[in-house]
């Protein structure tokens, strides 16, 4: 798991080794620039990691849950699926402040399209879904 703790450890480990061989300058700049990155990981508390957390966890029962329902027939699939839609959507938006973080600029945009059409397909199927 990606936790403060670990990351120390990560980057202590990455400090105290030893090359097998004389390491080249291109070696030496990836290896301080593995533990730059390792250091900025450590010391920057994402704001956002409890609530990935919470939205992923919410994400996985609900769809647990809808399956187990639909498996067994004692839900509707027009009910439950606008609500895994948007649990999915909630996860794609939490994920966006990390990868611009991260500067994975592909993956905003992939992560924004992706919750676009979720959350709008959810309220497509809320609002028309029942007028039929």
């Amino acid at each position: 798991m990606n936790s403060k703790k670990n990351n120390e450890k990560i980057i202590q480990i990455l400090s105290e080794m030893q090359p097998i061989h004389d390491e080249t300058e291109e070696e030496k700049k990836q290896r301080e620039e593995m533990a730059r990155e390792a250091l900025k990981n450590a010391t920057e508390d994402s704001p956002w990691a409890f609530p990935r957390k919470v939205a992923g966890i919410i994400c996985v029962a609900l769809w647990a849950f809808s399956i187990f329902s639909l498996m067994l027939g004692f839900a509707d699939f027009g009910v439950l699926l606008p609500f895994m839609l948007v649990s999915l959507g909630a996860v794609c938006i939490l994920n966006i402040p990390v990868f611009l973080k991260q500067g994975k600029i592909g993956d905003v945009i992939v992560a924004i399209i992706a919750s676009t059409v979720c959350i709008g397909f959810a309220l497509g199927i809320l609002f028309v879904g029942g007028s039929r």
